[in-house]
């Protein structure tokens, strides 16, 4: 079990660009994948072996100009992570990292 993490730049400068990111980020959802920041998303994948499948969509719905790329992590990998979120108050910042527990909801197969 493993997570496909897909990065992105798109070029957002002109209306056609914008409207082809903003299929780009539809198609993602449509998959399957979660928005872990604007232009991170996530999604599980159920082995490394399967990652070729995910990577082969994505390149048939890439918009022809921007960056994408993409992670495949273990499971394990991404329980080791770490968020921090920050909120500023007045010239202060709060810090929270994030425990494990908050993890995405896997899906489970039988």
């Amino acid at each position: 079990m493993g997570w496909m993490i897909v990065c992105f730049d798109l070029p957002v400068t002109e209306k056609e660009l914008r409207t082809d990111a903003a299929r780009f980020r539809k198609f993602l959802l449509d998959e399957g994948y979660f928005m872990l920041q604007n232009s991170i998303y996530v999604r599980n994948c159920i082995s490394y072996e399967k990652s070729p499948f995910y990577i082969n969509r994505i390149k048939q719905h890439a918009p022809l100009l921007g960056s994408i790329d993409i992670f495949y992590l273990t499971d394990k990998q991404w329980g080791n992570s770490i968020s921090i979120e920050s909120s500023a108050y007045f010239k202060k910042a709060k810090y929270r990292i994030k425990p494990n527990s908050e993890m995405p909801e896997q899906l489970t197969f039988w």
